[in-house]
């Protein structure tokens, strides 16, 4: 979800007592709930890293909203004001969907049913019905989940391939394997500093320039 609205009053009322800087880390946080519609992981270390915190300042301000405004669950930091932004965005997305199939059966001529059923079939291949596992419909995303280094911070996969087919990556995704291959490369993500993959297309950091070494920094520019 790459937009929402912001009620000022209600955030004004939960977290006026801040300080500026514990300002910037609330917005950052809520941003990345609401950028990945998901709950922020609780490894507090890729955290810091995700949202470039790096002064002993910054991370202290990010530790003490998490624990003020989001709850700890297994699945991560949960903000209920945020699942509900999520929820409202999801319903509003799904009424739409349903008004484009209504209006493509009534002008087809075809049972409404019928064109859903169809619609969901083919366009959300990614869940099944039944909410068994996910259905991977692009061989150029599995290539990119196959290149990206392995590493704890290699998650989320489902929500890799909604956000790719999301994007249409599969027109460029020749440029974003490669772009990955040379990331590997870098002193950064050899030390195990990269991003999780989520993360990386969420931000379209495919589009960032990479300091490698010559040869690996002529093949991303060739």
């Amino acid at each position: 979800m790459h937009y929402f609205e912001f009620n000022i009053k209600d955030y004004r009322a939960d977290a006026f007592q801040l300080t500026l800087i514990q300002h910037g880390a609330y917005k950052q946080l809520i941003d990345q709930y609401c950028l990945n519609e998901s709950p922020l992981t609780l490894n507090l270390e890729d955290l810091f890293y995700d949202l470039l915190i790096r002064g002993d300042d910054e991370k202290k301000a990010i530790v003490f909203v998490l624990e003020k405004f989001f709850d700890k669950t297994e699945n991560g930091y949960v903000h209920k004001r945020c699942d509900a932004v999520i929820k409202k965005y999801q319903a509003k997305s799904n009424q739409s969907r349903d008004a484009v199939n209504t209006r493509w059966a009534r002008e087809k001529g075809k049972d409404t049913d019928v064109i859903r059923e169809s619609y969901d079939r083919n366009t959300n291949q990614e869940t099944e019905t039944n909410k068994h596992e996910t259905v991977y419909t692009s061989e150029k995303f599995l290539e990119f989940w196959d290149v990206w280094p392995k590493s704890k911070r290699k998650q989320s996969k489902p929500a890799c391939f909604k956000k790719w087919k999301a994007s249409k990556l599969d027109r460029i995704a020749d440029k974003i394997i490669e772009h990955v291959k040379v990331c590997k490369e870098s002193s950064q993500w050899k030390e195990g500093y990269e991003p999780a993959p989520l993360t990386y297309l969420n931000q379209g950091r495919y589009e960032d320039e990479v300091e490698v070494e010559e040869s690996w920094t002529r093949r991303l520019t060739a």
